[in-house]
């Protein structure tokens, strides 16, 4: 069998500016010009708005303070009561507002109660701090909450309804579908593209053997489970056309239906400048990877379902077992975020949503997982961002596909998360673009491994650019470009985000 061996760099190398520009951004430019089907998906579509604007910098919203409303920070009394009352009020006014911390430490979590939680379910809420460093402002959780996010975005009411039905195939990185009827459509509208058959799941990976223990692929009603958010751009007749890509060949098959449904979400919603920290510190063990729910799922910070044009930012998140799950997200932004402290289990999740970027953030080793996805998310950037030494990324399984891994420093891709019954851990078209990978010992990746039962599974994964400071072999890549050098364009995210949004090829440009 082929393998693939990388010579060790020195770091002086390794952060020396590239000068060679990567075959395949230069097919990706060609493709497009050309309207053909590049090798590489179109990660441009991610983050807030598209990143087509910048973060809101919220002058005129209005302001509700939480120390108005009973909490008082540096003291020994829980805050969570007027902390949802500040939030309450803040959804009572059209258009919502700041939920505003001043400086200090507030606690919250007097007991052990998973379901109490401070809901923000309404769009336009901000909860903003005074700072996340020294001197500005701290929630503390003072006591474990297994499975509770302690401050939780999501609506209040929606749910999924079947709107029509997809008619035709469509080929990934196109825009247009043709659909049974429009009736329930309209411009401006969110929608989902589901799907779930055994058949196609057959389709998709083949050649690529499946394993019986991957149990959740197979039987009715088995199968990879595609969720696709798009947003409608025109209609025309039965043809509707969306504003983002398809990220995957649509293919009819008898065993089962492509649907449109409903996509029901809250809005510009966002966490700004607050230092989220717990108890977790003071628990008498280290951390040990699924050891028990305590040591995974004790103490968690922000969970965000259903949230568009959302995000998070100027942030810290010290000594917790999970900082940010997002579920369901779609055009989310997190950035220049920071992980720190007693080391736990995951740092920010990502599934089954469309175009999350996470952007500027360091994860410095204080969680078992970097920043990740899983369970059919799309289109996932992570980009500028940086890991410890052998942190895993997060790829936890149920298949999620077209994820971008940009300008990555440190960290490792091995014992992904996720049970055996939700492999493999992903689709097609993971990107690992100028991934600058660190560990202590050398490394072999096999990434479509039949044998190994917590180890990876990633269909012909993309490497572009990848450079190590060990010695690190690969087998079933589905490309190794210019293995050893960084290459041009240094962020793949941002040169696709120019050349879509003014037409400039970056990579000729530096």
């Amino acid at each position: 069998m082929k393998r693939t061996i990388l010579i060790p760099l020195l770091c002086m190398a390794i952060a020396s500016k590239a000068q060679n520009v990567a075959p395949l951004w230069t097919d990706f430019v060609q493709a497009k010009k050309q309207g053909k089907t590049p090798v590489l998906p179109d990660f441009s579509y991610a983050g807030y708005h598209w990143s087509e604007k910048n973060l809101p910098d919220l002058s005129g919203k209005k302001v509700f303070k939480v120390d108005d409303y009973g909490a008082i920070p540096n003291d020994e009394g829980y805050d969570d009561d007027a902390i949802q009352k500040a939030v309450d009020a803040a959804e009572a006014n059209p258009g919502g507002g700041i939920v505003q911390f001043s400086r200090g430490k507030y606690l919250i979590a007097a007991d052990n109660d998973s379901t109490k939680q401070i809901r923000i379910s309404k769009s336009g809420i901000v909860l903003k701090g005074a700072g996340s460093t020294a001197g500005g402002t701290e929630i503390y959780q003072a006591n474990m909450r297994i499975h509770g996010r302690q401050f939780l975005f999501q609506p209040a009411a929606g749910g999924q309804k079947k709107l029509t039905t997809i008619v035709a195939g469509a080929g990934r990185e196109t825009y247009a579908l043709m659909v049974q009827d429009v009736k329930k459509l309209k411009v401006g509208q969110d929608v989902v593209i589901r799907h779930r058959t055994e058949e196609f799941t057959k389709l998709y990976f083949a050649p690529l053997d499946l394993k019986p223990q991957w149990t959740r692929l197979f039987g009715n009603p088995g199968g990879m489970q595609i969720y696709e958010i798009h947003t409608i751009e025109k209609i025309e007749g039965n043809q509707v056309t969306f504003k983002n890509p398809i990220h995957l060949d649509i293919q009819m098959v008898k065993s089962g239906s492509w649907d449109i449904e409903n996509y029901n979400s809250i809005s510009e919603c966002g966490v700004e400048d607050i230092l989220f920290s717990s108890n977790w510190k003071n628990y008498p063990e280290e951390f040990i990877h699924h050891k028990n729910q305590i040591h995974d799922y004790a103490y968690e910070a922000v969970g965000m379902e259903y949230l568009k044009d959302s995000w998070i930012r100027n942030c810290e998140f010290h000594d917790l077992n999970e900082g940010v799950f997002i579920r369901s997200g779609y055009r989310i932004t997190i950035e220049n975020t920071h992980f720190r402290g007693k080391k736990g289990h995951a740092s920010i999740h990502a599934r089954t949503g469309y175009g999350v970027l996470i952007r500027n953030c360091s994860f410095n080793g204080a969680h078992h997982h970097g920043a990740g996805t899983g369970y059919s998310a799309v289109g996932t950037v992570i980009t500028k961002c940086s890991l410890g030494q052998d942190q895993n990324f997060d790829i936890h399984s149920g298949q999620p596909y077209a994820t971008l891994y940009d300008d990555i420093k440190g960290g490792v891709f091995y014992n992904l998360g996720g049970p055996e019954g939700g492999h493999p851990h992903h689709g097609k078209e993971l990107v690992l673009w100028n991934f600058q990978h660190e560990s202590v010992k050398d490394q072999h990746y096999n990434f479509w491994d039949m044998s190994r039962r917590r180890n990876y599974t990633i269909a012909a994964p993309i490497l572009v650019g990848f450079t190590s400071d060990r010695a690190v072999t690969f087998e079933k890549a589905g490309v190794n470009e210019s293995q050893g050098k960084r290459v041009l364009p240094l962020s793949l995210f941002e040169a696709q985000l120019e050349l879509r949004q003014k037409g400039t090829n970056i990579a000729q440009t530096k």
